[in-house]
């Protein structure tokens, strides 16, 4: 005659098992999508390049971070609204990205960012972005298209 053993659950799985409940039905902590991912223009890397110079695992493990709760913008995580102008960027508007776009650079490490956009809650990216030439600094600004005309 056998005896069925009900299995109890651990108390660590049980703590998980709570963790994710809470953290995947709150709908208001920030979600990513790569529909409108674009590695096709120059200064813009594949998941390809990002993983060969290790670059793919750390921007993962800050999407995690991330994904945990709503946006927050700070020095690590900047809303600049609109696309940057002709001599503020190396980049050109995409074409299948919406024309009202509320474009965000997300920080990984050094001067590698993610570039994308903001609908609600969800950050679409559009740019692996390892030199930061999407927002140009002054300096780089000055190496790519010298003097600005006034």
């Amino acid at each position: 005659m056998k005896i069925k053993k009900d299995k109890q659950e651990s108390s660590i799985s049980k703590l998980l098992s709570d963790k994710q409940k809470i953290t995947s039905n709150n709908p208001e902590n920030l979600k990513f999508s790569f529909e409108d991912f674009c590695s096709k223009q120059k200064y813009a890397s594949s998941f390809c390049d990002w993983q060969k110079i290790g670059l793919l695992s750390k921007a993962l493990e800050t999407i995690q971070g991330y994904s945990s709760s709503p946006i927050t913008y700070d020095s690590k995580c900047t809303l600049y609204n609109d696309f940057p102008s002709k001599y503020d960027t190396l980049y050109t508007y995409p074409d299948h990205v919406t024309p009202d776009a509320s474009w965000v650079r997300i920080h990984v490490t050094g001067a590698s960012v993610i570039i994308g956009h903001i609908i609600q809650n969800t950050f679409y990216v559009v740019f692996l972005d390892k030199t930061h030439r999407f927002f140009l600094t002054k300096r780089a600004r000055q190496q790519f298209y010298g003097k600005k005309k006034e």
